[in-house]
């Protein structure tokens, strides 16, 4: 896939270990362990980029520590795998998260990104790691979702709103999950959204940590 694929095998092999002790699935555990996470941060800190911690991006964006990536895919996959066909990603930012949907191997992943310059950089980063053919990358609101292409049966959303997108919600399809991330008046907790045909239910799941979910796009 890449020269430094090679160098960073046991690095890698060492935070899906550890992710394993955590908790994570073998499911998602397969999938991080296909993906080359150094590839999609600065080469200053690719040493580090299989440490238990989140790294910064620039334009004032991070990327989230490796269990955070792992506990949202698994909360968005649930334990119907098989019925997440179309999923839509809210801040794409470097791409990583992107790719390891991709590494799952489901069958259509759309991620929204509303800074040009990052959604161009996880273009680059997707395409080093040889997964650019399958992503369907989109620079636009992510408050706005895409009506045109919805409902989805997964919705991730990277950043944390104050409450959640009413058009992300109307996107969902039944039986569909969103995992997002709340600030509740500073404090933030990840969340898990399920669309039943009698209504939403909603489980509070962890504390987390994320940038804010701006609306808007800046180009």
């Amino acid at each position: 896939m890449h020269t430094n694929w090679t160098g960073f095998e046991n690095r890698r092999r060492r935070m899906t270990d550890r992710l394993a002790q955590m908790g994570i699935g073998p499911l998602v555990l397969q999938a991080m362990g296909r993906v080359p996470r150094h590839l999609f941060v600065e080469e200053a800190l690719q040493t580090r980029a299989y440490d238990e911690m989140s790294l910064p991006l620039g334009l004032g964006q991070t990327i989230s520590q490796p269990y955070t990536v792992a506990k949202m895919t698994e909360l968005l996959l649930g334990n119907t795998p098989q019925n997440m066909r179309r999923v839509l990603e809210i801040g794409t930012g470097c791409g990583y998260q992107t790719a390891v949907l991709l590494a799952l191997e489901l069958p259509e992943i759309f991620s929204v990104e509303r800074l040009r310059p990052l959604h161009e950089r996880a273009k680059q980063h997707l395409r080093a790691a040889g997964l650019l053919a399958k992503a369907r990358l989109v620079c636009g609101d992510g408050y706005l979702g895409l009506p045109e292409v919805a409902p989805f049966d997964g919705i991730l959303v990277t950043a944390a709103p104050t409450e959640i997108p009413l058009a992300l919600l109307q996107q969902l399809a039944i039986g569909g999950r969103m995992v997002l991330p709340l600030d509740e008046g500073g404090i933030q907790y990840l969340w898990l959204i399920e669309k039943t045909p009698q209504g939403y239910r909603e489980t509070c799941v962890q504390e987390a940590n994320f940038v804010p979910l701006v609306s808007g796009m800046d180009v």
